[in-house]
């Protein structure tokens, strides 16, 4: 009986905390609303940021972004950037992605290295 509490304890955390895939719906979407809606338009200093593409990474909807060079060493500018780069509580993304799935915004530098990232 210990076994099989065991083995049932194993299979329920495996299983917690695992999303779902991304709906390609809102995957399209979020591709849409930044390229209309460029991270140039949030801050006049927030030039040279360029959109990346959105994809599911492991049940999360993640939005990539290059900062510019000169940005790469101001922790504080980019995360004052990137604080504003969530979409409004009143678009249609938090419709249409399942609370499961969280809207991530990371950003990166032209070498590839990771600079920040934002859960929306």
């Amino acid at each position: 009986m210990r076994v099989l509490h065991s083995l049932f304890l194993a299979l329920l955390l495996t299983g917690c905390g695992n999303a779902e895939p991304v709906p390609y719906e809102s995957i399209a979407w979020t591709n849409a609303y930044y390229i209309q809606n460029p991270i140039s338009r949030l801050s006049s200093t927030a030039g040279g940021w360029l959109f990346r593409g959105a994809r599911d990474y492991r049940g999360q909807l993640r939005v990539g972004f290059l900062v510019p060079d000169p940005m790469k060493g101001n922790a504080e500018q980019r995360r004052a950037i990137l604080s504003l780069a969530c979409p409004a509580k009143s678009e249609k993304i938090w419709q249409i992605l399942p609370p499961e799935n969280k809207l991530v915004i990371t950003v990166w530098t032209r070498d590839n290295k990771f600079k920040d990232s934002l859960t929306c």
